[in-house]
This record gives C-alpha cells, structure tokens and sequence, in this order.
C-alpha cells in the first residue's frame, strides 16, 4: 500500500511566496512570537564572527541571515527548492543545499560545525525521532565543544499544550509537537544535556549539547 507523505515538499514550495509575510505579521499559532524565539536562538547559540553554522530547514534564510549578519559562516538546507531560491536571494554568502531530514546526510554537509540551529522543522517527527537525528548530529556532526540549537512549535507540557490547544479554535493543527519535560527526559537518556526556554505561548528553544 503506497504510504501518504504527510508533508510533501510541494507545500513548501507553494507556501514560499507567502512565508515570509505569514511568520512575521500573524503573530499567532504556530509562528506568535515568530521574531524574539529567533533571537533567542542567537542567544543560546552565543555567535561570534567566523563560527560555522549550520541552519536545518533554513525556509526562506530568516535565521540563518541573523547569523550571517553576525559574521558567521552559514550553511543552510532545506527540503522545498522554492524555499531555497528565496533563501539565495537573502543569503548569497551562505551554501545552501537541497536535503530532506528523512533522507540521507548529503556530501555537501560532510564535515562538521562548531552550531547547528533550526527553527519550526523538528516538530513533524516523533520524539523518538527528533531525539535519533539529534544524537547522530551530535556525534557526527558538531566540532568538539558544539552545540545544537532549536527553535519550535513546544509546550513545557502535555497539558500545557492541551490548554494552549482550546484557545485557538481551529487554528489548531495536530502534530508531535515537542513537549518539554518528555523531551528533556528521552535526550537526557540519549547522552544529551539540555536547557528549555519558553519563549512565546507555542514557541521554545532547547540548547543541545552532549552530556
């Protein structure tokens, strides 16, 4: 039986005209507070000018250009081709490469990098797999001394998120969205140090290092 893909690139590539305007005006779910939970993973990220970054599911480059601005070298990837044409525009410093999470690590990204951040791409997969990809970036991704920043739809908790849920109406989408006290839990058990932040009623930031 062919399996549905529940998220296709060609959403992206229809979104990508719009993105931009729908994360930063609407301030609401899932993107309220869309500008300060980007800030605050420049914060946890602590950039500095030369650092090598990379940007997972970089999207239009909103993220990766605060660091590029901070003089940092950027790499970004992305799923959606209509994303990164848009990102190329914003970021022509940056190498960005086409690369679908499910998929195998490209050769293009084949070294590693002293940050690696994403902002509203881990919430698709289930813990169990947000926790495995992770893992393997931190081992075999990140320069010793790295860390691992992202930013998502999260709540610090299953009921949190369930009162958070009955505010919105039909705004809401169901997702395996990262809750905070599982999630520091399963990344502890992984060998993974964390620190959670929430920073707007959907929105949150784990800084990710190995333990």
């Amino acid at each position: 039986m062919h399996q549905v893909n529940p998220f296709p690139a060609s959403d992206f590539d229809e979104w990508s005209d719009s993105y931009d305007s729908d994360v930063v005006t609407h301030d609401q779910f899932p993107f309220a507070g869309y500008d300060r939970v980007l800030e605050s993973v420049l914060s946890k990220a602590a950039e500095r000018a030369g650092m090598t970054v990379l940007d997972i599911g970089t999207g239009t480059g909103n993220l990766a250009k605060h660091f590029l601005e901070a003089g940092c070298q950027v790499w970004g990837s992305d799923y959606s081709p209509a994303m990164l044409t848009k990102a190329q525009l914003k970021l022509p410093e940056a190498t960005l490469v086409l690369y679908d999470l499910r998929g195998a690590w490209p050769a293009e990204l084949d070294r590693r990098f002293e940050r690696i951040v994403s902002a509203y791409a881990f919430h698709h997969f289930s813990l169990k797999r947000k926790v495995s990809m992770l893992v393997e970036m931190s081992r075999d991704r990140l320069e010793p001394g790295g860390r691992i920043v992202i930013a998502d739809v999260s709540f610090p908790s299953l009921p949190d998120m369930q009162a958070f849920a009955a505010t919105v109406g039909d705004l809401w989408e169901e997702e395996p969205y990262w809750l905070a006290d599982q999630a520091q839990e399963v990344l502890k058990d992984a060998g993974l140090a964390s620190s959670y932040q929430q920073v707007s009623p959907c929105g949150g930031v784990y800084r990710i290092e190995r333990a």
